[in-house]
């Protein structure tokens, strides 16, 4: 059976492939391109029994690095990260995490992640790609109770923002020992661990506190119901709404933070 836990041990390796053969041909993903392109795998997969997977997008040209949300619900409640992504360039680094130390602010776009982050309820989270680099040492064990190898399982990891900024450096070998394989975030403590505690229990070993669980907000309500709707006429389709649709985005959505969002994933646990 395939699990959601599998499919983002899965996707992760295809990063780490698609990066590593892009890096080879001289060319350049983009954080976007690779973010939209792991969550639509996903959303194919995952449309029916067990979990939902619905989108919301900007148009390309209106995007230009802007954070997601991600949201873990089950029934009428869930939690929700504000994610901002990050790819390794071929000298190393995350290149454009962080601005040159001449600057007055270096790190003005994480501290920025997290207060809007802060200001909608949710916790933020940096999401890197990556791909075989030779300044990634392959240690630490897999944080997982799976027995899921490495090292592709390197292709897309998560680290929290406080612990991204305490390194001072954007290069791999001094990020790579906060960072967690992204699956972490799914797999969960038990089998049956519903999404928001498969969730809560990667926050709570990196020593952070549990997230409450909210009740899901109207502009992700409405985009459950679309994809609802598009289901009942071809079930194994899923749905990507326009981020900017009044449908989705309110008058009491229309905020700075709101705006700067490139896209937003909805991961239903649909399971009794």
């Amino acid at each position: 059976m395939t699990t959601l836990c599998s499919s983002f041990r899965r996707e992760a390796g295809a990063v780490w492939s698609r990066m590593q053969i892009a890096a080879n041909l001289g060319i350049s993903l983009s954080e976007e391109t690779i973010t939209e392109t792991a969550v639509y795998n996903l959303a194919v997969v995952h449309q029916q029994k067990d979990f939902r997977i619905d989108l919301a997008t900007k148009a390309a040209e209106s995007k230009h690095g802007a954070d997601w949300e991600w949201w873990f619900t089950k029934g009428n409640t869930g939690i929700c990260f504000r994610v901002q992504a990050k790819r390794l360039f071929p000298n190393g680094k995350y290149s454009s995490l962080a601005k040159p130390k001449s600057h007055s602010s270096p790190y003005e776009q994480l501290d920025k992640l997290v207060e809007s982050a802060s200001t909608d309820g949710h916790e933020a989270l940096y999401c890197f790609y990556n791909f075989p680099h030779p300044h990634i040492v392959q240690t630490g064990a897999n944080p997982c109770r799976h027995d899921y190898r490495r090292p592709s399982f390197w292709g897309c990891t998560l680290a929290f923002p406080h612990e991204v900024k305490a390194k001072k450096s954007n290069s791999i070998t001094a990020l790579l020992p906060i960072m967690f394989p992204w699956h972490a975030l799914v797999c969960g403590n038990s089998s049956t661990s519903s999404l928001p505690d498969a969730a809560n229990d990667f926050v709570g070993r990196r020593g952070r506190a549990r997230l409450p669980l909210r009740k899901i907000p109207d502009h992700i309500l409405s985009l459950i119901d679309l994809g609802d709707a598009r289901r009942s006429e071809a079930p194994d389709s899923f749905i990507d709404a326009d981020l900017n649709a009044l449908e989705l985005f309110g008058a009491e959505r229309k905020s700075d933070t709101s705006r700067e969002l490139g896209g937003v994933a909805v991961f239903r646990d649909m399971r009794d």
